[in-house]
């Protein structure tokens, strides 16, 4: 479904990294953009002024583990204390309860789904993941997009490759070219939690 009010979501994983953040906030706040942002609760420890940075632009700051650990793994009291640590020190540093929760690796079962939940978050993955790990890869990765791009699909871009930032403009720019609005975070939560 292109154009006629079909919307995609951006949303980040920020690992350790915050070398490529400002120009890819920098580029998000050139178009208008707000996006989900996926931090660890070591990251924040470290970056607490970067992350309010991005709340001040509007984006949305989302629970992905306090260690990035790998959960389908863990005890599910050790499961619990993960997500729930984060919402902690988010409340603590930032005044920000999350409400929306990635698990590491992608790696969920409905156990962990529950967990999130009961400390109110909702789990988002992704649809399309633009890898961006070379310059090589841009086509590729256009390619991609335009073969799976979708109404309501949740685009997941890595913060950690530079080719990120380099590409993000072209592919704001595709986005738009085949008719789609780039819906910001409060969107993801109407359209996902009717």
């Amino acid at each position: 479904m292109e154009g006629s009010g079909a919307v995609v979501f951006f949303t980040f994983n920020v690992l350790w990294e915050k070398e490529h953040l400002q120009d890819i906030l920098d580029i998000l706040d050139k178009n208008d953009i707000r996006a989900v942002f996926f931090i660890t609760g070591e990251w924040l420890k470290r970056n607490p002024h970067e992350a309010k940075a991005m709340l001040e632009k509007g984006h949305e700051l989302g629970n992905y583990t306090y260690s990035r650990a790998k959960l389908l793994t863990m005890p599910e009291t050790e499961v619990e204390e993960e997500i729930k640590s984060f919402n902690v020190l988010s409340r603590e540093l930032l005044g920000f309860q999350p409400l929306l929760f990635r698990p590491p690796y992608g790696e969920y079962n409905s156990r962990i789904i529950r967990l999130a939940g009961e400390q109110d978050c909702i789990t988002l993955l992704w649809s399309i993941n633009l890898f961006m790990l070379s310059d090589l890869e841009k086509e590729y990765n256009l390619s991609r997009l335009e073969e799976r791009l979708h109404d309501g699909a949740v685009l997941l871009f890595h913060t950690a490759y530079p080719a990120v930032a380099e590409t993000l403009p072209d592919i704001i720019e595709f986005i738009k070219w085949k008719g789609y609005s780039i819906g910001s975070p409060e969107k993801i939560l109407e359209k996902y939690t009717d």
